[in-house]
């Protein structure tokens, strides 16, 4: 599962950053959200990001987390939930502000 959150984010990194679009498998990110959600920050997770929101993504079946909700697709949350602030402006809802002072 690790090795699915480092394609899947760094892979991102890069294609983001020369401009290139690729569909992921939804079960793929889901998996690699649920992984960071319970991985700690302390090994490169975001256990304690997500205790303070409520991640909610809009084009699959995944609500995780307490707190104010943040929306959005899921790749945008697990690129927000692993320090990729890019993502944000893809997120929504009142949890937005805190999510980002944790990227």
């Amino acid at each position: 599962d690790t090795r699915l959150v480092e394609e899947v984010v760094h892979g991102e990194d890069i294609r983001r950053a020369v401009g290139l679009v690729r569909s992921y498998p939804q079960e793929a990110v889901v998996r690699a959200l649920r992984l960071q959600a319970r991985t700690p920050v302390s090994f490169g997770g975001a256990k304690e990001t997500v205790a303070s929101v409520r991640l909610t993504a809009t084009d699959a079946d995944l609500s995780i987390g307490a707190g104010p909700e943040v929306t959005g697709p899921a790749l945008s949350l697990l690129l927000a939930v692993s320090g990729r602030r890019a993502a944000l402006g893809e997120l929504d809802g009142p949890g937005l502000s805190v999510l980002a002072a944790a990227s």
